[in-house]
């Protein structure tokens, strides 16, 4: 087992920014990630073959990765980077597992920090496992780092800022966007402007994605969401609705689109098994995702040796996990004794003072995009809900029949969570669906608690580490 002063896991933006300031300090920084190349999904690079032309057209967001991309590549000689690596598992005595190109190792850290982002929310609606059906990340994906358009007439549906991004990003590389189908309300433009008073970076980026839609003539449609899609073997259709303020259809609304792709974002979900295998306390925050783990100003956790940063604790955006990373890695600069508190604290006000300027925006714009109970009202008994498993809507209709009143419990019953997602494509819609129908809490029912190893492994590989 090797031995790290610093260990850092994800290597986007909070993970970047943690690593370039603990550097800096003289920590010596591990840092492992799961893709080929540094900047996570917000920031992520082109693959050899492929450059940019035009930077000013991809606009503040592509500048901002660039900057950071650079201040982190002028450190990296410093970092043990670890690429294409998989950790699959914390255990006790600060260890780490992990697979690296078919082998697994571990690592025992004095500090760690947490950065491993979050993921699309999944939303379950009748022919949501067509073909052709995308998350609008994993469609982001496709269109960013690779210009492969995931299909000829797209629609996208969902709520927040990045159906705007990736409508911009799919005219760009030459695709067709039937719609942008937004299910969030405006109910006070008032608040809305006051709390982006000073967000001009973003306003801007909005101003050019809005601009780019409208010259394009690309339908905008407000409060409305998907209710199904339709085809055989293929998305062939998407049929749309009007909704009321709890996101329920309104009959007689319905309208179709002829589409061959739909690209779903309803927001995003923390990606939280790391910290809540190591132990660290969470709570249930439906405006930052859902569950998150508890930190105080610093970036530290319930346990003194774990830091976690960025949208893995709260989905919040890029700019903000820059300056919690930042936080982070000063926080664990000064606890191994590299800065004085004096010091730290200097370096940490800037991000401090960003962050609380940052937050009243963040919680407008997160109530406007935040789900409503309308939205898992949608499947039928026949609508596949977990993947993994195969279990359908009607099968959870009669789990919510009985007593079980916690994910756990539900889990031993049907087996939600115990297949290769552990829960990531089911779990917070299941959550969602059994507070609405037993009248409870969504924090009541507690979280599904992750298992090692929390993605697929080969069986030699947890041989391996029994062996380590």
């Amino acid at each position: 087992m090797k031995k790290v002063e610093l260990l850092i896991i994800g290597a986007g933006p909070a993970g970047m920014s943690a690593a370039i300031e603990a550097v800096q300090a003289g920590v010596k920084v591990t840092m492992l990630d799961e893709n080929s190349l540094a900047g996570g999904q917000i920031f992520r690079q082109f693959h050899d073959g492929f450059h940019v032309t035009d930077p000013k057209a991809l606009g503040h967001d592509y500048k901002r990765g660039q900057t950071l991309l650079s201040e982190f590549a002028s450190v990296r000689n410093n970092v043990e980077y670890l690429d294409a690596c998989l950790s699959w598992g914390i255990f006790e005595n600060n260890e780490i597992a992990i697979l690296r190109d078919g082998d697994s190792q571990s690592f025992c850290f004095q500090k760690l920090i947490i950065s491993t982002g979050a993921y699309d929310r999944p939303v379950p609606f009748p022919g949501w496992t067509l073909p052709g059906v995308f998350t609008a990340g994993g469609a982001q994906r496709l269109v960013k780092t690779q210009q492969v358009l995931p299909g000829e007439n797209i629609l996208l549906v969902g709520s927040g800022p990045l159906q705007l991004a990736l409508a911009s990003q799919i005219l760009k590389v030459g695709g067709k966007v039937a719609g942008i189908v937004e299910a969030g309300r405006v109910e006070n433009w008032g608040k809305l402007a006051r709390a982006s008073w000073g967000q001009w970076s973003l306003l801007a980026d909005a101003a050019r994605y809005f601009w780019e839609i409208g010259k394009a003539r690309i339908p905008f449609l407000r409060n409305r969401i998907i209710v199904e899609a339709r085809g055989s073997g293929q998305v062939e259709e998407a049929i749309i609705a009007e909704v009321d303020r709890n996101w329920r259809p309104k009959p007689g609304t319905e309208q179709v689109f002829k589409v061959d792709t739909v690209a779903v974002g309803y927001g995003f979900i923390p990606s939280t098994e790391l910290t809540q295998m190591a132990g660290c306390q969470h709570h249930y925050d439906p405006l930052l995702g859902g569950w998150i783990v508890d930190r105080r100003e610093n970036m530290n956790t319930s346990l003194p040796d774990v830091f976690a940063a960025g949208d893995c604790t709260g989905v919040a955006g890029s700019l903000v996990a820059i300056d919690e990373g930042r936080i982070a890695g000063l926080a664990v600069a000064q606890a191994l004794g590299y800065l004085t508190k004096t010091d730290a604290h200097q370096r940490m006000l800037p991000y401090h003072k960003r962050l609380a300027r940052s937050k009243r925006f963040r919680e407008v714009v997160d109530t406007i995009s935040l789900p409503r109970s309308g939205l898992y009202e949608l499947p039928r008994n026949d609508t596949m809900i977990c993947r993994c498993r195969e279990i359908p809507f009607g099968e959870i209709q009669e789990v919510l029949q009985e007593e079980a009143e916690d994910m756990n419990e539900i889990k031993r019953r049907l087996g939600i969570g115990m297949g290769p997602c552990q829960g990531r494509m089911c779990g917070s819609a299941i959550q969602a669906i059994v507070a609405q129908k037993k009248k409870i809490e969504p924090a009541n029912l507690g979280f599904l608690n992750p298992r090692p190893p929390l993605k697929p492994v080969h069986l030699s590989a947890l041989a391996d580490h029994t062996q380590l």
